[in-house]
Parts: C-alpha cells; sequence; structure tokens
C-alpha cells in the first residue's frame, strides 16, 4: 500500500496550458498532480496511487472512454477511484458519464466558470475518498494475509493429525479381521473405531470449513435423484444413529425429484444433518427423513425429539464453532462445524437450509431445499462399490513413518498381497525398479526425496510399464491433488485411508 504522500491527482486536458495551471494550483496548495492530454495517455498510467482524476469535457472522445474504463478495470478490486468532471453543462453530461462508466459510484460534477477553490475543496473531498479506500485496501490486505496463514496452519495442523491416526485406524482394521472371539476386546476395538472415525470427521470439518469461507469448492455437479441419493446418505450414517440407539425412519415422495448436484457433497448436506439429529437426541429415539416437492424446489427434512433449541437462535446455529449446549456437562462433542458445512453446500447448489424447534426440550426440525432441475438430462446412478481384486498382487510402500508402514504392511499382508517396504524415497525408487510391483504406495511428505520426486522418477525408470502409483498423504487441499496428478500419480488418498476404499483403489 502506498504512502499518502505518493498520492497524486492526474489532470485531463487536450490543452496543455490549461492542465499547467491546474496542477500548478493544486501544487501550491500541497497537492501532487500531474497533467496528461488525453484519456489514452492517462488510463495507461493509472495504480494504486492515483489520488483522483480530473477530466475536462473536451477530453471525453467516444473513441478513448474504452481506454479508460479498462484502466479503471486494473485497479484493486476495493478502489472507487473518485472522478471529477468539469463541463459547461453539468446537466446535459450527467448522463453521457453515467453511461461511460456505468460502474463508478464516485463522479463529481463541477461547472464552468469554476472557482479554483471549488476545485481545490472538491480534490480534497476525492482524495480523503480514496484514502479510505487505500485504508480499505490495507484492512482487506491483512485479512488476506490471516486468512492465508490460517489455512497454511490448518493444513499443517491436519496433517500432523492424520498421521498419527493412519496407523490407528490400520490397527484396528487389522485386529477385527482376526475375529477375535473376546468380548472384551471386540467392545474396545469398536470404541477405538467410533473415536478414530470421530477425529477424522473432525480433521475433515476443520479443512472444508476453512475451504467453503474462501470458495476453494467445487462442485462436480450430475443430474440426481434426490431420493436415491438421501436413501443412500441415510444408509451410510445409520451405524453411527444406531450406535447411539437411535432408529432412522425415511418416507419418499411418489415421484422422483431431479436436481443438479454434486453428489458427495449432497450425501454430505444430508449426513451431516442426520449425524447432528443423532448427537442432540440425548435418548434412543427416532429420527424422522422425508422428501417432498415444493414451489420448484426438492426439499429434504430431518426431524428429531432431541435438545431443541430456542426459536430465536435459530440462524445462529450455522455459525462455525457454535454449541448449542456450549457447557462442561455437554456430550455431543464435535467442533460445532457440520450446520456451517450444511448451509455452505446448500447455497452453493443454489438452495437454503432453515432450522426450527418450539425450545429446548422438543427437538428441531431441518428444512433444506434445492431446486429442480429442468430440461433433459439423464439421472447418474448412485455409484456402487466396487468388489475388490481377491488375486494377491505386488505392492511395494514407501512411507517414513515406522508405524504406519509396518501397519500398512500387515493390512495389505491379511489381504493376500506381497508387500516390499521402503523407509525413504530414493530408496522406494532403487525398490520399484528392482521388484516391478503392481502397485507403489506412495507417502508425498518423505524426507530428501520426496513423493512427487519419486513419482517422477519411477515414470522415468518404468515408463513402459503398468505400474500403478498411489499418493497417500496428510495433505488433501485441491492444490495438493493436481501436484499429485502432474507428478504421475494414478491417484491420491488422504490419510488415514479408509480401508475398504484402499482395497479398490489397489484392485485397479
Amino acid at each position: 500500500m502506498i504512502q499518502e504522500a505518493l498520492a497524486t491527482v492526474y489532470v485531463v486536458s487536450p490543452n496543455l496550458a490549461d492542465a499547467a495551471v491546474a496542477v500548478e494550483l493544486l501544487s501550491n496548495t500541497g497537492i501532487r498532480a500531474r497533467a496528461f492530454e488525453g484519456l489514452r495517455e492517462v488510463a495507461g498510467a493509472l495504480d494504486e496511487s492515483t489520488a483522483c482524476l480530473i477530466v475536462v469535457e473536451e477530453s471525453l472522445l467516444a473513441d478513448d472512454m474504452p481506454a479508460l474504463q479498462e484502466g479503471l478495470d486494473r485497479l484493486p478490486g476495493w478502489s472507487d477511484l473518485p472522478l471529477i468532471v468539469i463541463a459547461r453543462d453539468v446537466g446535459g453530461i450527467g448522463q453521457l458519464i453515467a453511461d461511460a462508466f456505468p460502474r463508478s459510484g464516485n463522479v463529481t460534477l463541477l461547472e464552468r466558470p469554476l472557482n479554483p477553490h471549488t476545485l481545490v475543496s472538491a480534490v480534497r473531498v476525492a482524495m480523503r475518498a480514496s484514502s479510505h479506500q487505500r485504508e480499505v485496501g490495507q484492512l482487506l490486505a491483512e485479512r488476506e494475509q490471516a486468512v492465508h496463514a490460517r489455512d497454511e496452519f490448518l493444513a499443517m495442523l491436519a496433517h500432523e493429525l492424520r498421521n498419527p491416526l493412519a496407523p490407528m485406524r490400520n490397527a484396528v482394521y487389522v485386529l477385527r479381521m482376526l475375529r477375535k472371539d473376546d468380548s472384551l476386546l471386540r467392545s474396545n476395538l469398536e470404541i477405538l473405531e467410533r473415536q478414530v472415525d470421530h477425529m477424522v470427521r473432525m480433521v475433515d470439518d476443520l479443512m472444508d470449513v476453512a475451504r467453503l469461507e474462501r470458495g476453494k469448492v467445487n462442485l462436480r455437479t450430475e443430474r440426481l435423484d434426490l431420493n436415491r441419493a438421501v436413501a443412500a446418505a441415510v444408509e451410510s450414517c445409520l451405524v453411527n444413529a444406531q450406535a447411539r440407539g437411535h432408529r432412522i425412519s425415511v418416507r419418499f415422495t411418489t415421484d422422483a425429484l431431479p436436481i443438479d448436484g454434486d453428489p458427495v457433497r449432497i450425501e454430505q448436506i444430508i449426513c451431516n444433518l442426520v449425524n447432528n439429529a443423532a448427537k442432540f437426541t440425548t435418548q434412543p429415539d427416532e429420527i424422522r427423513v422425508s422428501t417432498l416437492a415444493e414451489d420448484g424446489h426438492a426439499v429434504v427434512v430431518v426431524e428429531d425429539k432431541g435438545v431443541g433449541f430456542e426459536p430465536a437462535t435459530a440462524e445462529s446455529l450455522f455459525e462455525p464453532f457454535l454449541q448449542v449446549e456450549n457447557t462442561l456437562e455437554r456430550a455431543s462433542g464435535g467442533l460445532g462445524m457440520g450446520l456451517t458445512i450444511v448451509r455452505r453446500l446448500v447455497e452453493l447448489h443454489g438452495g437454503d437450509v432453515r432450522a426450527s424447534s418450539r425450545g429446548r426440550g422438543e427437538g428441531a426440525t431441518f428444512r433444506v431445499r434445492l431446486p429442480l432441475a429442468r430440461g433433459e438430462r439423464p439421472v447418474a446412478a448412485i455409484p456402487r462399490a466396487h468388489e475388490a481384486s481377491r488375486s494377491g498382487r505386488r505392492v511395494v510402500v514407501i512411507e517414513d513413518n515406522a508405524d504406519i508402514r509396518e501397519t500398512m504392511r500387515m493390512l495389505l499382508t491379511l489381504w493376500g498381497h506381497e508387500v516390499l517396504l521402503a523407509g525413504d524415497g530414493r530408496s522406494g525408487v532403487d525398490l520399484v525398479t528392482r521388484e516391478r510391483p503392481d502397485v507403489a504406495l506412495v507417502d508425498v511428505g518423505l524426507p530428501g526425496m520426496n513423493g512427487y520426486e519419486v513419482a517422477r522418477a519411477i515414470r522415468r525408470e518404468a515408463a513402459q510399464r503398468a505400474i500403478r502409483l498411489i499418493a497417500v498423504t496428510g495433505y488433501g487441499q485441491p492444490a495438493d491433488v493436481e501436484a499429485a496428478r502432474q507428478a504421475g500419480f494414478d491417484a491420491h488418498l488422504l490419510k488415514p485411508i479408509n480401508p475398504d476404499t484402499l482395497q479398490r483403489f489397489i484392485a485397479g
């Protein structure tokens, strides 16, 4: 951001002598000024240091207007450069200015003959306005830096949390596969599995909120039947509800509800609402999910008989980090971001979400409305899980974390694969080159030679072989996925990997 002392007033007149007089007048009052002969010339000089623009009516040539508008468009988004137009007939020129600069809300018209004091006064007002704009710009820049620093911290936090969660999830899965009959062991494994899944959801929510607030979430839309999407979503979160003793009843409208939506995000919306209902219904009870058509919208309604809330607080429920019962004795857990994510995702789909309750202890109802799709477009089927290949494969795991490496070996061995291990990038490349595996699982954050470099090296050494490279990482931003693709990976999996997902990707 520039210093105020460098802020400059630009004077535009085809008569350079008149422009020089105006520059001298302003300079004598302590205002920096500079003369230009035409709009094209001044357009190329516009930048953040421009305090305001003085233009005489003779300079307003139709052929030069687009050039000036382009110059104004290059200024920062916070800038609305003050324009001072000097004319003999301000009434007649007003419409011309409005047509020429429709996006400018900071235009002052001064009528000839002009009192010098009037010009200086108008310029000072304009300079104060541009000074305030620069202050706003500075605040926006500082906010952007703070948000960027926050996102960097959250990405690093997510990475550091995902690394210990990965071997924990692998170990729980391996122990469950051993099918021990010990009821104490089985119950403790169920506890561990629930808590690991809970931690994973909180990490995912942290990253989703950050991405949604910055507009970094891109929807991959396709034509869906909302009824089928709701059925799939309820099935995926049924276990969590049943673990709390709840039952879920679903009632669909008889007609299909076609929407254009991202199937992954639609499922996330519904699951967040069902999980929220399960969390805040303290005693085992019924959670009702229904769909209907209403005024050109497809509607999903999730109702519970839980703790409810005061009607006046309905809107605040969607604020991040808010908890309905923010007390030490609350047992629901979570970071209070699930409903924030719901609202952001619904709005991205062009819809809205509303919460209602008759008061504390009276349960809650959430209504999501999404626009019904128009026009012909085939409805996509809800994807089914692919059967994992039962044939053993030769798999190399390149991972510097010993716990992740060992639990991955146990997991893959139980599935019938031959497993080879490497603890760093260079030895991993050598191992792949020598052993020619079918699949390589490569941690991105390797010391020395990172995972991207490993992938590029393997592709160079094995360009003609159909090895499947899978990036395994705690970083899940879109830029990380794209970096993995550019490096030559076939897939990008986020730690801790769901074992069923890993099976499908190894099967190819």
